[in-house]
């Protein structure tokens, strides 16, 4: 991601009750599988949002983001770092000067379609979820035509907007 003034996305997180059918549905739309990540999130203190460190096989990278839900529960992001392959030495200052809040570890399943990257996670405890996250790296879509995407899709999934976690599974950000 090169111009972070010009990126913006919405994100939706729910549990996925039918993980199989969701796949199919993906596939079914074109989208591309882009192969199945061990993750290692670990959430940092930090004065407003989340400050987060992702491992993974696939996905290593370091974001400060906070995420503003709407009524239906998507949610918009405000992106103030990110860094990919984030330097060891990076990520030692990091635990050094940050207290660690918890950390999330999960197996992740990434789907491309056009602009929106699609998560299935499964947690340690068996829990399935789906994540949307339709991103416009730009800044040419509409915040409200993202918004829609995420919506749109959880539809397909067989999610109900009630359903959308509001605040995902970790961590939660300072007040």
């Amino acid at each position: 991601m090169s111009d972070l003034a010009a990126y913006q996305d919405y994100a939706v997180k729910a549990p996925d009750p039918n993980p199989e059918n969701t796949r199919q549905v993906l596939t079914q739309l074109g989208a591309h599988f882009a192969g199945i990540d061990q993750q290692r999130d670990t959430y940092f203190a930090e004065a407003r949002g989340k400050l987060k460190l992702r491992e993974g096989t696939i996905e290593h990278l370091l974001i400060h983001y906070e995420r503003l839900p709407d009524a239906q529960g998507a949610q918009r992001t405000r992106t103030y770092h990110y860094e990919a392959s984030p330097s060891p030495e990076a990520v030692a200052a990091l635990f050094a000067s940050r207290a660690v809040l918890g950390v999330v570890e999960k197996v992740r399943r990434i789907y491309f379609l056009s602009n929106v990257k699609f998560h299935q996670d499964t947690l340690p405890n068996g829990g399935q979820f789906i994540e949307v996250e339709a991103m416009d790296k730009y800044g040419q879509l509409a915040p409200e035509q993202l918004r829609q995407q995420c919506l749109a899709y959880l539809t397909l999934f067989g999610i109900e907007p009630d359903q959308i976690l509001p605040a995902g599974y970790g961590p939660q950000a300072a007040p």
